[in-house]
């Protein structure tokens, strides 16, 4: 018979499990970035947790007003930059300009699917 203790131990374990595997997956990515070396992502205070360095940023006070200004005044004039010339206009940590330039190109793409989607390709299923 199942108790509810085992019920939450299970449920523990399976909440432990997909930690690790989210872990493991930003490890994997952040190995990825380093091979391909599209990005130099060893600056001070960054020690290759990347979902805790992109959540903590993304709760700055001013962080969609600064997602902004970069938007609007720095990337138009400077389309091909890197985030650590980035965080020098900027005035901003080299994470900062990391996470800020990682949501802009996330933005620009979801957008691009938005205008590509067909309104009239949206299928329904009902069960």
């Amino acid at each position: 018979m199942t108790t509810l203790h085992d019920y939450i131990g299970d449920n523990e374990k399976k909440l432990e499990e997909e930690r690790r595997r989210e872990e493991e997956l930003h490890a994997e990515i952040l190995q990825q970035i380093k091979r391909e070396k599209r990005q130099d992502v060893n600056f001070t205070g960054f020690d290759g947790k990347l979902s805790e360095l992109i959540s903590g940023i993304r709760t700055i006070p001013n962080y969609n007003n600064l997602k902004g200004y970069i938007r609007e005044k720095i990337l138009p004039k400077n389309p091909d930059i890197n985030y650590k010339k980035l965080s020098v206009l900027a005035g901003v940590h080299q994470g900062v300009a990391l996470v800020i330039m990682y949501d802009l190109y996330n933005d620009k793409l979801e957008a691009e699917l938005s205008d590509l989607q067909d309104p009239a390709l949206d299928y329904h299923y009902q069960d």
